[in-house]
């Protein structure tokens, strides 16, 4: 278990290579160990491997059916390819298994919004904005939804503070300049 805590903060501070190496690396001494391919699911999808992170969460479920980062891993990935219903259907089961996570709230938030259901998104996004106030990624997801909502003093505003929070955050810079379009013409 050390090594497996190891493997997180290696994670946590973004170094999801060696992460991932630690985390193979205790798969391979201990093929049982299923927090081990959690995490290995986990740093694949942040490393953008997205076929072998889909590949890792399947294995996980098959082990341990209520594993909220595998069912996170795979809901991210169908809300990726645009597919709603699987990405709540297994959203709604990483928030049962870790509540209040602020990340699996706003994924869930966006789905919901998207595939329709925007009173119910928009209630769970500001939900994960109040557990994470300074999170860019909740910012500009609000600041998106309140584009398509024709909203845009609240869009400007989100988009506004996620840039002031990450002055790199392409996302809320691309934000501001659409709702500054949309607002000369």
């Amino acid at each position: 278990m050390d090594r497996l805590a190891k493997s997180e903060e290696k994670k946590l501070a973004g170094k999801y290579e060696k992460a991932l190496e630690m985390a193979e690396q205790i798969l391979i001494d201990d093929p049982a160990c299923i927090e081990a391919a959690e995490e290995v699911a986990d740093n694949l999808l942040s490393l953008e491997r997205f076929d072998a992170a889909k590949k890792a969460a399947e294995f996980v479920l098959k082990h341990r059916p209520e594993s909220y980062i595998a069912h996170f891993v795979i809901g991210f990935l169908a809300s990726d390819a645009g597919d709603w219903k699987t990405a709540i259907a297994h959203f709604q089961k990483a928030d049962a298994g870790q509540k209040n996570n602020p990340e699996i709230l706003r994924c869930l938030g966006w789905a919901l919004f998207q595939s329709g259901k925007k009173t119910d998104g928009l209630a769970i996004l500001n939900r994960a904005l109040t557990l994470r106030p300074d999170d860019p990624a909740i910012l500009t997801d609000l600041a998106a939804i309140f584009i398509e909502e024709d909203r845009l003093n609240e869009a400007k505003h989100f988009a506004q503070k996620a840039l002031d929070l990450d002055p790199a955050d392409d996302r809320a810079a691309d934000l501001i300049a659409l709702i500054d379009e949309i607002s000369r013409s």
